[in-house]
């Protein structure tokens, strides 16, 4: 740690890609390869035929030509150097034993120098920049090679290699020149002054020697535009101030500072504390990018100046910024304690917030330092530090680790591992047992054909049963059913649970994205004490969760999920969700679809709620695939509440599509159940908690609240005395501060959960309305009266059975019927939700019934117009009342509230029907004049009604023309339903 905060040290890891300059930091070894020069004779005798076919060509210059002869023949001649190497350079990627990003160029440099000294070979390099070898292509040479002059303006292809070898031949020449005696380096200035004739050549000679600053001030002046190479060598050239404010204000791609090794740290030490701002926004420009920003924060740090600390710390909001103020805290911890304390008294949020846990840390690992500095401090900022404890409160401290398993600290994938193999048996089927077993033991003899088959989800499935079997009991049993399978089966199985599941890694480890920073996550807390995992540890479960797949998710995964909290990682998947941009994209990127694996892994009910509305809105902007894999976690986290979502999906969602693939997965479901799609979405209800009442206690510790839900599902909370509250009140400072805030929370989501059930269960209801749904007398009593909030729905409606017996659900939940005598159901007896026609003669008692007990209905029963066909329409299969009537376009599209759907789109992308499925897989349908136009729907703000008729198939996308049928095979419920819905579309 230097004493001097304010000094500028270039760090140990960045000088062996440090460009020196004369006086400054020391580079890399400078060590010249004794066997340079025979090395580059051998080159140049393998590739003499290219070389002279170079040479020979009339086009090349002959400026060049003779001293490359020349040099040939013998003659130290710094031209004809630089051209056989630029020569050589272009040739070698042709070798056999060529291996891209590890040519020997720099080989040239150190041949130079020690058969021709260092001036030399300085004037060589400057010659090499000003000559390109044309006429090579990738892996390939064409016709009329030859040589010619480099123009620093001109942007020539790099196929022939120059301006790589240019790069390290320079970089080593560069290094002997900062390290060369006076008198030497001296001639070699004089030399190289002599040999700047272009602008390729001024800039290597600015780059050889950076010291001559009237040299660097011309380059910069005046640049034209520069490939990457020759940006890179003035990067590595600037040496102050006005020379990156000279460069500022005409040359764009800084990023080129995050390029090749070397560019940073010989900027950095030749410009100093002015490059703070470039960094920071390069920085930025680089984390946009999707490019690791951290060693351009890591720069700030290394300036030693309170700006670049600062900058640091105002971007601590943003990926790698944590990692960078860290490092910078260890070398500069007085500045450190200082800015952060400023950072966390008076900083934006979350920036203070952030700054207040680095400070805690910084201030623990360091106690002394707090004396030394605290006099130093604003008033605030001491505030902060003095109570740094209490401030930091909201951080849990973290655990050592040493308390923590092997797999946090030293995953598989960071060490020597053992190479893990799956042994496959061909040909194995499920053996039957010659005589009764344990459960236990016929389960393993299922498991071993799929658990030694082919790989695959079957496969992934039955590893992991096994696996917990013998987790619990032992290998032996497992072990004992296997050799019933035979030897190569018993072998398999004892392989199988020989090997760590958690060696089974992909073959190549996911690239790490930009965004993934464990300190920009929320802190994953442990069940045992409730400490907070170390950011690398939360590191490593990123790691497990980008190597899971849906079928598969990586072992360690169930070792996550024992030791920690599951709001903590149900939190931490959620915001890789979020940081992860998916929820914006309109396509399900590959190398990103591994945080919904994620949500499914460690979702909960809450994630549940935060999701649900993302996949229904996905399709609306491109992203049905997305939405679709959306579903699939909603299965992956389980649960009443997920699947309540799940089924809102498939029966409320406006995109048919995602509605399609919503109801195939009930179905699924239900069929495993063995129950309808119906019957599962009656059961789709979580009593949320609930008590007999309908109440649950919340509690805040020293106090409580009661909180239940009217007959309209409007929430109510009362207090310990008794009285009604109109809201529940936030927790204050003398409530628990565990149990109050978790109490708070509760009581939000249920109310959303409410809602959705609220919504979902009146849609349901009114759709058995009209679809004259019936449920049996046990089904009606379990899944409508006796749930604590269905029931107060199923209480403001009247209800009917099959034999046509009304009546209503009382406050005792008996049921009662017109004369409000108590009515007894059968056990046989179906029940259903009545329909005006179904009660006729009664409909004006039962509303008067209704009116004096002050229910109000949840959708439109007893007051509900009702419609009749005509004899004449009834023998019809077209109902010409609605023939020719013209409607607004909005009005017929909002009639897809009401269970109706457009039909397909035309080749033209014009839809000329609306829909409306009937039971018995039959369709009322609407033919439209001009039509609709698929996304432009007020192209024709008005639509002529062409046609109005039944028709045998709902899925008319699918065939050429109507099968017609006539109106009479409709129900009186049926035809006044549709008719209800044409009048109020037709309505003037």
């Amino acid at each position: 740690m230097p004493q001097n905060e304010d000094l500028l040290v270039i760090p140990d890891d960045w000088r062996a890609a440090l460009h020196p300059r004369r006086g400054g930091t020391h580079g890399p070894s400078l060590e010249l390869d004794t066997g340079a020069v025979h090395a580059v004779q051998q080159w140049v005798k393998e590739t003499r035929d290219e070389i002279d076919h170079l040479l020979d060509d009339p086009q090349s210059l002959r400026d060049l030509v003779g001293p490359a002869r020349a040099h040939l023949r013998g003659e130290a001649n710094p031209q004809g150097a630089a051209v056989i190497a630029a020569g050589l350079a272009a040739e070698w990627p042709f070798r056999d034993d060529y291996a891209y990003g590890e040519e020997p160029y720099a080989t040239f440099a150190d041949a130079w120098i020690a058969e021709h000294g260092l001036v030399f070979a300085a004037a060589a390099t400057v010659e090499l920049s000003g000559v390109f070898v044309d006429g090579y292509a990738w892996e390939e040479r064409e016709d009329g090679r030859h040589f010619r002059l480099r123009r620093l303006d001109k942007q020539d292809p790099g196929y022939n290699r120059g301006l790589d070898c240019l790069e390290l031949v320079a970089a080593r020449v560069r290094g002997f020149l900062a390290a060369a005696d006076e008198s030497e380096y001296r001639q070699a200035v004089d030399t190289l002054g002599e040999r700047r004739r272009d602008g390729m050549r001024r800039l290597a000679a600015a780059y050889l020697v950076p010291t001559q600053t009237a040299w660097v001030d011309e380059l910069c002046a005046s640049l034209p535009r520069l490939q990457p190479h020759t940006w890179m060598m003035v990067l590595r050239t600037m040496g102050s101030a006005d020379h990156l404010a000279a460069l500022l204000t005409g040359e764009s791609g800084w990023y080129w500072l995050n390029g090749r090794p070397g560019v940073l740290p010989t900027a950095v030490e030749g410009v100093g504390p002015a490059l703070a701002p470039t960094l920071a926004t390069v920085a930025e420009e680089e984390t946009e990018t999707g490019r690791d920003p951290y060693e351009l924060l890591r720069a700030l740090g290394v300036l030693a100046t309170d700006e670049a600390f600062r900058l640091l710390v105002d971007r601590l909001d943003r990926p790698h910024a944590h990692k960078a103020v860290i490092e910078t805290a260890r070398h500069f911890p007085r500045r450190a304690l200082r800015l952060l304390g400023e950072a966390a008294a008076s900083g934006p949020s979350p920036i203070s917030s952030y700054a207040v846990r680095l400070l805690r840390d910084h201030v623990a690992a360091g106690p002394g330092l707090v004396a030394a500095v605290l006099p130093r401090l604003s008033a605030p900022a001491r505030a902060v530090v003095e109570s740094i404890d209490e401030s930091a409160a909201r951080w849990a401290p973290e655990a050592a680790a040493e308390s923590l398993p092997r797999l946090l600290v030293e995953p598989p994938w960071t060490r020597e591992r053992p190479q893990f193999k799956r042994v496959a048996v061909r040909g194995l089927e499920p053996l039957t047992a010659g005589k009764p077993e344990s459960e236990g033991r016929a389960e393993i003899r299922a498991l071993i054909p799929a658990a030694l088959g082919k790989t695959g989800p079957q496969r992934f499935k039955a590893e992991a049963a096994l696996r917990r079997i013998a987790g619990a009991e032992g290998d032996e049993g497992i072990l004992e059913v296997a050799g019933e399978y035979g030897a190569k089966a018993a072998k398999a199985a004892k392989a199988l649970l020989a090997a760590d599941p958690l060696d089974d890694l992909p073959a190549e480890m996911p690239r790490r994205p930009v965004w993934q920073d464990p300190y920009l996550l929320p802190q994953v807390l442990l069940r045992e004490n409730g400490r907070a995992l170390p950011a690398h540890a939360v590191d490593h479960i990123v790691t497990m969760l980008s190597i899971s797949k849906p079928d598969k998710p990586y072992a360690g995964i169930d070792v996550v999920r024992e030791i920690c909290t599951p709001a903590s990682l149900a939190a931490l998947a959620w915001r890789l969700f979020e940081l992860s941009g998916l929820r914006e994209q309109s396509y399900a990127a590959d190398d990103c679809s591994w945080v919904l694996t994620a949500l499914g892994l460690f979702g909960d009910d809450e994630t549940v709620r935060r999701f649900t509305p993302v996949i229904q809105a996905w399709p609306g902007d491109g992203g049905h695939s997305k939405a679709v894999k959306g579903l699939d976690v909603l299965l992956a986290i389980g649960g009443d509440v997920a699947l309540m979502h799940l089924h809102d999906t498939a029966t409320k969602v406006r995109y048919k599509g995602l509605r399609g693939k919503a109801q195939e997965r009930i179905d699924v479901l239900a069929e495993d159940l063995g129950l309808s799609p119906d019957q599962l979405g009656d059961r789709l209800v979580p009593d949320f908690g609930l008590d007999e009442r309908g109440e649950m206690f919340l509690d805040y510790g020293p106090r409580g609240f009661t909180a239940g839900f009217d007959e309209r599902l409007r929430p109510y909370v009362v207090d310990d005395t008794g009285q009604r509250r109109a809201a529940l009140p936030k927790p204050g400072v003398r409530d628990h501060q565990e149990l109050a805030p978790a109490a708070h929370r509760q009581f939000a989501a249920l109310k959303k959960d409410v809602r959705t059930v609220a919504d979902e269960r009146l849609r349901r209801f009114e759709r058995a309305m009209i679809v004259q749904h019936r449920w049996s007398v046990q089904e009606f009593r379990t899944l409508i009266v006796d749930h604590p909030l269905v029931r107060h729905i199923a209480r403001r409606l009247v209800w009917i059975t099959e034999e046509g017996r009304a009546f209503r659900l009382a406050e005792d939940r008996s049921f009662a019927d017109l004369q409000d005598d108590e009515l007894t159901l059968a056990e046989t007896a179906r029940v259903g939700v009545a329909h005006p026609l179904h009660l006729s003669r009664d409909l004006e008692a039962w509303a008067e019934v209704f009116d004096a007990y002050e229910i109000n209905q949840p959708f439109p029963q007893l007051g509900r117009p009702t419609y009749a066909l005509t004899e004449e329409e009834r023998a019809g299969t077209e109902l010409g009342r609605f023939h020719d009537v013209t409607v607004p376009v909005g009005r017929l599209v909002g009639m897809e509230r009401r269970g109706w759907r457009r039909g397909s789109a035309e080749d033209n992308g014009i839809q000329v029907s609306v829909l409306r499925e009937l039971p018995g897989g039959r369709a009322l349908v609407i033919s439209v004049d001009p039509g609709i136009v698929v996304g432009d729907i007020g192209h024709w703000p008005e639509q002529r009604i062409d046609r109005v008729r039944l028709d045998q198939d709902a899925d008319l996308g699918r065939r050429a023309g109507p099968r017609p049928l006539r109106f009479s095979e409709l129900d009186a419920i049926t035809a006044s339903e549709v008719l209800a819905d044409l009048a109020e579309l037709t309505a003037t």
